[in-house]
């Protein structure tokens, strides 16, 4: 691996393709490249293709902290100063000529950890828009305090100053009011919710979705032969979810479930389920284990099976986002499963990135509004703000890989399939660097 295995940059649009020329130059993001060498090795690869590399918003690797305050960015933003506390209150900004408003709503009030998120999530938009250069766009940061009245105040407001895109809000309810007010007049949203059902009719979710880790795995699962899954599923609506999307994927890849267990989420409601899954395995009928489990119940559930002889070689362990933390690595169960996340370079890119702007690691979730961000900038600059430009089949690449939104709202992410070790994680294949259907 490579000390600084990623240049610094945002969104790429590809709204041509993402043919071999483009996939390459993606690959050389894997190099250590100054920004002069990327853009170089770029429009040399430009002479040579077909079609035309719309958009690559790139990093400046000489912008400090103090370009995030001031230096003749203070038309980029509205409302992020002080009085951004209350909902809706914010005062609008003069957009930069020829641009357009794009709304930023969060919850920057809220209490506790939800919160800090959020104004993680305005720190890591302002960083796209200065990492940008000069884009086309005012972003006007709204915030709705966590509530619905909140979300709807701060939808009001935003729309009344020209907002012609929408990016958040975070939490589920306050997605449903403000996507109901936008559709109203037509304008998309880019929430970040990670509930599913308040996707559609103009709002699109950039989060981490479990149907799309899934979704991966099972692929690469089935790729690599093992196409015999049996699963053990919490009962719950995580559970209820990740269930959907494992029979969805294994119809889609040609794989099957052999047997499926559900358990009450304790150490003792997993027991008996986590020992006739493990005799299933033992009894050959399975050469893969899905486990969509956190840490601490995949450690108990990895006890009773191991104590039912079942090894964590007796088949290839498949998990989820949940197996994303540094926590995993001292689970010795989970040690060699595979599940799809983005690229550990990718994620410790951003952290970086932001240390260096703001002097603190950011929360993992915060990268999604930088992408969002930059999104709108690419979207803006090519495509506009409609739907046919925000589905685009050929997709993004952000700061998360590669991404694109389903008509039903839906986005779709090219993952990498990652190994636990008890080192950390280990990319064991890497993320498509494009979408093949």
């Amino acid at each position: 691996m490579v000390n600084n295995p990623l240049p610094k940059m945002g969104i790429c649009y590809f709204p041509g393709g993402l043919g071999q020329g483009a996939g390459a130059v993606m690959k050389q993001a894997g190099r250590t490249m100054t920004s002069r060498g990327i853009f170089a090795r770029l429009r040399r690869r430009l002479r040579g293709w077909k079609r035309t590399l719309l958009q690559l918003v790139g990093f400046s690797a000489s912008l400090a902290v103090a370009g995030c305050a001031g230096g003749g960015f203070n038309d980029m933003f509205s409302g992020i100063g002080p009085g951004a506390e209350q909902p809706g209150q914010q005062q609008p900004a003069t957009p930069r000529p020829g641009g357009a408003r794009v709304a930023l709503l969060l919850p920057l009030s809220a209490p506790g950890a939800t919160g800090a998120l959020a104004r993680a999530m305005k720190n890591a938009a302002e960083m796209a828009m200065v990492d940008a250069g000069k884009p086309d766009i005012t972003l006007v940061v709204k915030n709705t305090s966590g509530t619905a009245s909140g979300a709807r105040m701060a939808a009001q407001a935003a729309l009344s100053e020209g907002a012609r895109l929408i990016l958040g809000p975070l939490l589920a309810s306050n997605v449903r009011v403000v996507g109901a007010q936008a559709r109203a007049q037509n304008v998309p949203v880019i929430a970040f919710s990670s509930r599913a059902e308040v996707a559609g009719n103009g709002v699109y979710l950039m989060s981490f979705l479990p149907s799309s880790e899934v979704d991966n795995v099972v692929r690469h699962a089935a790729r690599s032969g093992r196409k015999r899954i049996a699963a053990l599923i919490p009962e719950s609506d995580y559970g209820r979810v990740v269930g959907r999307a494992l029979k969805a994927a294994v119809k889609k890849y040609g794989a099957t479930i052999t047997a499926e267990e559900r358990y009450v989420r304790t150490a003792y409601g997993l027991k008996a389920p986590a020992q006739r899954i493990a005799r299933t395995v033992l009894a050959g009928n399975a050469d893969a284990l899905f486990l969509p489990e956190g840490p601490k119940l995949l450690a108990a559930a990895g006890e009773v099976m191991t104590a039912a002889g079942l090894s964590p070689q007796g088949a290839q362990l498949l998990g989820t986002g949940l197996w994303d933390t540094p926590r995993i690595r001292t689970v010795s169960f989970a040690r060699g499963g595979w599940y799809a996340g983005v690229d550990p370079r990718l994620v410790e890119h951003f952290a970086r990135r932001y240390r260096q702007t703001y002097g603190g690691t950011p929360p993992r979730l915060a990268s999604l509004a930088y992408d969002a961000t930059s999104l709108a900038i690419a979207l803006k600059r090519y495509g506009g703000f409609n739907d046919a430009a925000i589905t685009n089949r050929e997709g993004f690449q952000g700061m998360n890989g590669l991404f694109r939104f389903r008509r039903n709202g839906l986005i779709e992410r090219g993952l990498a399939i990652l190994m636990v070790t008890s080192s950390g994680p280990q990319v064991v294949a890497a993320a498509p660097t494009r979408f093949t259907n």
